[in-house]
């Protein structure tokens, strides 16, 4: 969690509030929730670990976690089914102990079947906010069913707008707005929003090196740097580094600058099929290939950073692409990862290694 400070602090004051005091045991709050918020960031900048911590903040403070994740091409019934059977499942509730109903309705979700009605979803949750305050987690929005998606964000607003202890968060990559414009729901754009970019040399520091020296393990300076050298600030990247290096020390006291390079070439092997992953997922379209090699160009180029509108302009220069088409790459980009907006006006790549692995690849597939 080095360097995510204020994304912490958000999710723990959402948290914060649904745990607040009640107007009576099993009643709505006294205050109110949080507005919904949307984490969003390309792919290994650390969503999962921002996750991963909310969870465990949420058992802290007695309140549940429950996370529905869409993968790619998942039928969206099953999906559905699964969501279900977590909001039934109550931890520390005896259903003998609730009215007849209640446990009915509890039951009907487990034992849900695709091509059921799924109006009862509301009901369900309401159920469970009686006893328990819920973070409610949807993963991978993009993948979602659009009637699934509206179903779960239109009974969150009824539920969260009259003082029910439910905290939403909405999770994807950068396109996540694109898939949001097209749902019912339109207080959804009004969410707090924690935009997840790479880290800074400080924060990268603190996490190459804390958990080594929890451990006991001393960094020399000399090799904390030389890791740091490997990492572009990118999350994923830190990892790779930080664990090659913890595997590679075998009970050593100390990782010094020998150690670290030892481990140089299954880093960057890591790197690379990192890097062979994004760049296939813009091979795959040749046109989308020609905008990606331009927004490169564009980019490095430019005396000072570039606007997404600028960089739009430039991905269309010289071809048929229409403002719409060049808008569409533009977005495919950034969603993939190529690049990113930072404050919502300059665009940067968000790896700048990545940028010369895709012109060596390009100018040797287009020799």
């Amino acid at each position: 969690m080095a360097g995510r400070d204020s994304e912490q602090a958000l999710l723990r004051q959402a948290l914060q509030d649904i745990t607040g005091p009640r107007k009576s045991d099993y009643g709505p709050l006294r205050g109110w929730a949080s507005q919904p918020m949307k984490i969003v960031g390309p792919r290994g900048m650390g969503k999962m670990a921002l996750l991963d911590w909310a969870r465990r903040e949420a058992e802290s403070l007695d309140a549940d976690f429950v996370r529905m994740t869409h993968e790619p091409h998942a039928d969206s019934e099953d999906v559905f089914s699964a969501l279900l059977s977590k909001l039934a499942d109550i931890p520390g509730l005896d259903r003998k102990q609730i009215p007849a109903w209640e446990s009915d309705y509890l039951q009907w979700a487990q034992d849900w079947q695709p091509g059921k009605p799924a109006l009862e979803f509301k009901r369900i949750l309401a159920i469970r906010l009686r006893f328990r305050p819920l973070m409610l987690v949807l993963d991978d929005v993009l993948h979602c069913d659009m009637d699934m998606l509206d179903l779960v964000l239109n009974q969150y607003q009824l539920l969260a707008s009259s003082g029910w202890p439910l905290a939403l968060v909405l999770v994807g990559t950068p396109a996540l707005d694109s898939r949001l414009i097209k749902v019912k729901a339109g207080f959804i754009h009004r969410s707090n929003n924690i935009h997840i970019n790479g880290l800074d040399s400080v924060a990268t520091r603190e996490a190459l090196s804390k958990p080594f020296t929890d451990r006991g393990v001393a960094v020399a300076d000399e090799a904390l740097e030389l890791m740091l050298s490997w990492t572009d600030d990118y999350p994923y990247f830190i990892q790779i580094v930080g664990s090659e290096v913890w595997n590679a020390k075998k009970g050593a006291a100390e990782v010094d600058v020998d150690l670290v390079l030892s481990v140089e070439q299954a880093v960057y092997d890591r790197r690379n099929l990192f890097y062979a992953s994004i760049y296939s997922m813009i091979d795959d379209d040749d046109e989308l290939l020609e905008c990606a090699m331009k927004a490169v160009e564009a980019i490095e180029a430019a005396p000072k950073p570039l606007g997404p509108r600028q960089v739009r302009t430039r991905i269309a220069e010289g071809t048929d692409l229409s403002s719409k088409d060049a808008r569409n790459a533009f977005n495919q980009l950034l969603d993939i990862g190529l690049f990113w907006v930072t404050g919502d006006v300059e665009v940067q790549a968000a790896i700048p290694s990545f940028f010369n692995y895709f012109k060596k690849i390009y100018e040797r597939e287009h020799a």
